[in-house]
């Protein structure tokens, strides 16, 4: 409703907060906190919450004007590194001609404004978060970042030896 302009997150939180009881209603405010702070799409979400706020990477700015001659937004840039990332969920990157709008928006952004794409989908995001999490920080690092990747509950303990890289699941 709110990605199809037919209401706001703040008209939903003020129906939320007229209501005496509601079942998971610390979760649905939360949910729509972040929806109003530009994640607009549940892979965006999962980012957010898997990738970017428990491993403490900076805070990106989200559905950015892609500002290289085409329409169109970008899910997250981290603007002060020059980093874009791109999150591909099912809807709007399924067909041909959608994949190959992506990837040009991607080649402009590196050609014409000097910016580097990566782009994630559901393995990344919902399925490996920890080790999306280290090379995005890994990016940033080589991009200029100087903050420090945090461990997270889910994150796999480090074995001696590691070299602190997160391991794939399987």
């Amino acid at each position: 409703m709110v990605r199809e302009r037919l209401t706001t997150p703040q008209r939903l939180l003020a129906d939320l907060d007229s209501r005496d009881r509601y079942r998971r209603r610390a979760l649905i405010r939360g949910v729509l906190a972040d929806v109003a702070g530009g994640a607009c799409s549940v892979l965006e979400h999962a980012y957010l919450s898997g990738v970017e706020r428990p491993h403490r990477l900076p805070r990106p700015r989200r559905q950015t004007p892609t500002g290289v001659g085409r329409r169109g937004l970008r899910d997250i840039e981290y603007e002060e590194w020059g980093l874009i990332i791109e999150l591909d969920g099912r809807f709007g990157h399924d067909e041909a001609r959608s994949r190959d709008a992506d990837l040009e928006r991607d080649l402009d952004a590196a050609v014409f404004a000097g910016k580097e794409s990566l782009r994630l989908g559901w393995g990344q995001v919902v399925g490996r978060p920890c080790l999306t999490a280290a090379k995005v920080a890994a990016k940033l690092r080589r991009l200029g970042w100087s903050g420090q990747l945090a461990r997270c509950p889910k994150c796999p303990k480090s074995r001696s030896g590691d070299t602190g890289r997160h391991q794939t699941s399987s």
